[in-house]
């Protein structure tokens, strides 16, 4: 019977291995992803009717979570200089040199998901955000 040997990651010290391998060796490199996404900073940019660019400098979990911080910033009263986002905007999202696109109308569908599927704290927090619609 082999017993599950909890091992403590080297490269990350939030996550645990369970190895349950007969025999070990110290040559055995198993994958290891982490528990939690860390937030990263990305850029997020829309292109008003004029063709102007507005810019925001948001931390953010991944591509939508960015797109939709920025539609919580310009939704604000005090965010004059931003254009209201709309359905049809399309965010681009800059992160480690790598430029995604984020569409209105997918962002929605991302929110009202998010919206139904997180409960707790967290859900309670992510309903304060304002949506497209």
């Amino acid at each position: 019977m082999v017993l599950p040997r909890v091992l403590q990651c080297k490269r990350m010290k939030h996550c645990q291995l369970v190895l349950r391998i007969k025999p070990y060796s110290p040559f055995v490199l198993l994958p290891c992803y982490p528990t939690s996404v860390a937030a990263k900073w990305v850029t997020v940019t829309v292109t008003d009717p004029d063709g102007r660019r507005h810019s925001l400098d948001v931390q953010a979990t991944s591509t939508y979570d960015a797109a939709h911080l920025y539609v919580t910033e310009a939704k604000k009263e005090r965010a004059v200089g931003l254009p209201k986002p709309t359905l049809a905007t399309v965010f681009e999202v800059v992160t480690e040199g790598k430029v995604y696109r984020v569409k209105g109308e997918a962002l929605q569908k991302w929110i009202v998901e998010r919206r139904q599927k997180w409960n707790g704290p967290k859900g309670y927090m992510f309903t304060k955000r304002p949506g497209l619609v």
